[in-house]
Order: C-alpha cells, then structure tokens, then sequence
C-alpha cells in the first residue's frame, strides 16, 4: 500500500473517531483528560493506567504503529481501530482489530539457522517467511480491565487488575497472526504527580502454540510519564519490554522461507527492550498525536553482514483518539451553616420485636427505632419485669430472654436527649409454654393360635413382652385385646373360643405384672376375619387375638 492510501486510511478512521466522539465531546468537570492504548484501554500511549472509562462512557481510537525486532531485522507495522466501554466505574471492557498489518523482514536470505538471535523465527508472528507480507489482517484482542483502587476515591494510587485475550483472526499465509490464540492477566499501577502522570504495568502472557510450534510464554512490562495532566498538548515518554519465561521458540520442522532457505529447529530471541516518545494535540477528549518507538536492543546490520540504516531501529507512530475523561476527586460542598439554636423538643421512639410470640427460654431482638426532632444524640435504656436481657440495654438494638412464666411481658424502651428530653415505648411478648412431646406411637403384632386352641404358642411371648414393656414405659397406655376365630364351627363356639384365647393373652399379661384394669378383652369370634376364609393358608391366619392400644 502506497503512503498516500495508508494516510487516506487514517484520516477515515480519525473522522469515525471524531463522528463518534461528537456528540459526548465535552468533558465534565469531574474528569481530567485520559488517552487510548493500542489495545484498547485508558492509558498512556502504550502504557495503561489504572483509571477507567466512567459507568456507560465510551472511547475510541485508531492507531499506526511501527516497532522494529531484532530477529530477521523485522519491521512490524499495524493500523488498528480500538474501542472501549465503562461498567459500573469499576469495569472497563476493550477490544483491538488490527485490520491492516505489514510485516517486512530484512535479514537475507530470510532464515539463518547459524545465527538463531538473528534469522530465527518470530515468537508474535512464527509463520511469517516472506521477505513483505503484503497488507492483511492481524489478530483480533478483546479484555477487560477491573479498578481495584483508584485516586478519585482519595487512594494514593490506582491500581488495576487487567486481561486480555488474543485471536487468531490474522493471516496465517501472510504470516499476520501468532497462529494459536493467547491470553495475559497482569497488574496496573497508575499515579496522578500533580504536573505530571505515571503509568507501570505488567503482564503475564501466556501463548498458545500454532500446530507444529512451541512459543514460550512471556512477561510483558512497560512504565511511562505523560506530561502535563492538563492542557490542551501532552508529551509522552514510555519504555517497553518483554521478557521470556520458559526458553527458545521451537519447532518440530523447519520453516521454509519464500526464497528457500530452512530456519532451525530453535530460536532464540533477545528479550526486545522498546523506548516511546511522542506528543499530543487533545481538545474536549478529542486528540490527535504522533511519535517514534526506538528498540534499544538490537544488533546492527553488520553483524550479518548487511549494511546497517538508522531506520533498523525507529518506527513511526500516529494516534487519534476520543476519551471522555477519568473521574478525579471532587470535594464535597462546604456544609451549610448551622441553624439558629431552638427550643428543645422531646424524641420519639418506636419499640418492636422479632418474634413477638415466643417460647420459655426463647431469645427476642428488639430494635427501638428514635430520632430527634433537634439532632441531639440520645442515650437508650431498656427495661422489662421479667426475663433478662442477654445483650447491652443502653443502645438501639438488644436480645432479651423469655422467663419459664407463661404470659404478656412489656419489653420498654426509655430514650433522653441529655436536655432534659424523653421518650419511653413498649412492645408486648407474649410467653407460650413449650408443647408437650408428642407421644410414642405403639403397634403390636397379631398373637396367632393353632385351629380350636387358645393356648399361647411359644413365639407369642416376644411380642407380649414388647406390650409388657410399653405398658411400663407409658402409664397412661390401655390395650384392648379382640379374640378372634376362622370361620369353622359356630357363631356361639367361636364367640367363646375367642373369649379364650383373649383371656389367654391377659393372663400371660398379668403373670408379668400389668394391671388388670389396663387390660381389656373383647370377642368378636369370626366376625371380622382380617384374611380369607376361603383357603386354609389364609384361614389360619384369622385364628389370632389382636392387641389395640387405647389411651387411659
């Protein structure tokens, strides 16, 4: 792309800037002027601070950048549109597309496997093997940036927590894109010096690795001063640099650059070290700047036997921008003055409880709600004729304790103004005893008899031993014991049969102990047969005598 369309393009994207930007152009008064990152988020230049853009706020940009690398004597240029957003003053969400990016490698031929620092491959843009990529897409960011402390609140500095995520969005043919998403989360710390304003950050960025090569991660640090705060023109002044954490750039094939030549299997990168100077022209949030980056670590030409241009090591950067401002401390209004002094007027109280029903022993919160008419700071006290109070009686809230006595009690609450002032309310608790426990529920088994016997079988006596023991247990506990008989024989015959059988039960009853009078029997004979009569196997099992429990 010629520089006349690339200024074209800038020059469109400062009018969207500043169509956008029209209609919230001027700023509060509780704002100072804030610049635009190349991701996206307040800052400096490069640099970002802590600050962000205020609850619903907006800010935009568009950005030339040009940085120099020492490996394969790159230059990396990209012009990028970023945008940005406030939640809540705490949050900002940002977001980078960078819809132009030219990568231009110098070193021949293009990959140099005798001196890796040099002609290896680039970590940020591992497929690029052309000598010019050519104007393409690069790769896309969005993060969000969260204020954790920030100096409008009066808090010595601003300090951010800030993440960011990378997608493979650009070119892999032109070698724009890192080939694999990635992803950083760091720190923001941010000072406003009066005349001037600091910014220092540091990220930890974690690289995902294109198919068939392994980047390392990184810590990506920069500081830098912005002069003056206020003012219509800024001067900047940042350095950058990346540091890599776990070695070299390796791949499990060589690369094939566009004139043939093979890179190695591994490239070392001397960590880049970039200095930014630039100044700005802003006006009502609105401002255009311009600058140059310098890499300060970068070998010369010579050292690969190339001739050596200044241009090896600066770039050229070109920003224009909208952002709304970042709040500052106001103070707050002088208060007004003080009223002629009044007559004193009483306080008035209101006395509640939660719960108001309770039971012995059961804890009450009571609250008495005052105020005074004049402002005069009251003092509590609370009383009550029985129970006791479990927390402190001379403040607006307190516990009280029901006694073990049923019935109303007055909770009161007296407040006084200290001139002479007072105000007194009750809330009545009403005192319920405690339930009695709900009584056990006893069911017994059925005692079972041979055909026209009455005589107790041998497993009879564990279940009339569980009736002995219940007896025992409730004194209030009645059994009526029901005789009953099959169908074979007589109504009268098998009337006195189960007579029989129930006095059987009773007998074995009062051997152990039991109170006749507990004890009552009945006969229903065949009567009520609880199974068939039709079949013997179920026949049988009407042949019984059945204990009910009946309260005394």
């Amino acid at each position: 792309m010629s520089d006349k369309k690339r200024r074209r393009r800038l020059l469109a994207l400062a009018a969207i800037v500043g169509i956008w930007a029209g209609p919230a152009a001027a700023q509060d008064d509780d704002t100072r002027p804030a610049g635009v990152t190349l991701l996206g988020d307040t800052g400096l230049w490069f640099v970002p601070t802590a600050e962000v853009v205020r609850d619903g706020g907006v800010a935009a940009s568009g950005h030339l950048s040009t940085f120099n690398r020492q490996q394969g004597l790159t230059a990396i240029q990209s012009m990028a549109g970023t945008f940005a957003f406030g939640v809540r003053d705490r949050v900002e969400v940002f977001g980078s597309v960078p819809f132009l990016t030219r990568i231009d490698r110098d070193v021949r031929p293009l990959f140099r496997p005798d001196n890796p620092p040099v002609g290896g491959v680039l970590p940020d843009f591992p497929f690029a093997r052309r000598y010019f990529s050519g104007n393409a897409m690069g790769d896309v960011v969005v993060g969000a940036k969260v204020n954790l402390a920030t100096e409008r609140t009066r808090s010595p500095v601003a300090f951010a927590v800030r993440g960011w995520g990378r997608l493979a969005t650009g070119d892999e043919d032109a070698g724009t894109t890192a080939g694999a998403p990635a992803g950083a989360v760091g720190l923001v710390l941010s000072k406003n010096l009066g005349i001037a304003e600091f910014g220092a950050n540091a990220d930890v960025v974690l690289r995902g690795d294109p198919s068939g090569i392994d980047v390392p991660h990184g810590l990506w640090w920069g500081v830098g001063l912005g002069v003056p705060v206020h003012g219509p023109l800024r001067v900047f002044g940042e350095v950058l640099g990346r540091e890599g954490l776990d070695g070299a750039t390796k791949l499990t094939e060589p690369l094939v650059g566009a004139d043939g030549s093979l890179s190695g299997l591994s490239s070392s990168e001397r960590n880049p070290i970039d200095v930014v100077v630039g100044a700005q022209f802003q006006v009502r949030g609105v401002s255009a700047g311009a600058g140059l980056s310098w890499a300060a670590r970068h070998v010369g030409r010579p050292a690969v036997g190339q001739m050596k241009p200044v241009a090896d090591r600066l770039g050229f950067l070109l920003r224009v921008s909208y952002h709304p401002g970042v709040r500052v401390y106001t103070p707050p209004p002088p208060p007004p003055p003080p009223p002629p002094p009044s007559a004193n007027r009483p306080p008035v109280v209101t006395v509640s409880c939660d719960p108001c029903e309770v039971e012995f022993g059961d804890e009450v919160r009571l609250r008495a709600d005052a105020s005074d008419p004049d402002g005069d700071p009251l003092a509590f006290r609370w009383s009550a004729p029985a129970g006791n109070f479990t927390d402190a009686t001379d403040r607006a809230t307190t516990r009280w304790r029901a006694p073990a006595q049923e019935g109303p009690v007055p909770i009161t609450a007296t407040v006084t103004d200290g001139r002479g002032g007072s105000a007194s309310d009750s809330a009545t608790v009403l005192v319920d005893a405690p339930p009695p426990p709900p009584r056990r529920e006893f069911v017994f088994e059925d005692i079972h008899f041979d055909f026209d016997r009455y005589s107790l079988r041998p497993g009879a006596a564990r279940v009339l031993d569980e009736v002995v023991a219940a007896l025992a247990e409730d004194p209030d506990l009645g059994i009526q014991i029901e005789g009953h008989t099959c169908n074979i024989g007589t109504n009268e015959y098998n009337l006195a049969l189960g007579d029989r059988r129930a006095s059987s039960v009773q007998q074995y009853l009062t051997d152990r102990g039991v109170s006749a009078a507990r004890l009552q029997t009945i006969s229903y004979g065949e009567e009520r047969p609880a199974h068939d009569n039709g079949r013997e196997e179920t026949r049988r099992l009407n042949r019984r005598a059945a204990l009910v429990v009946r309260m005394q």
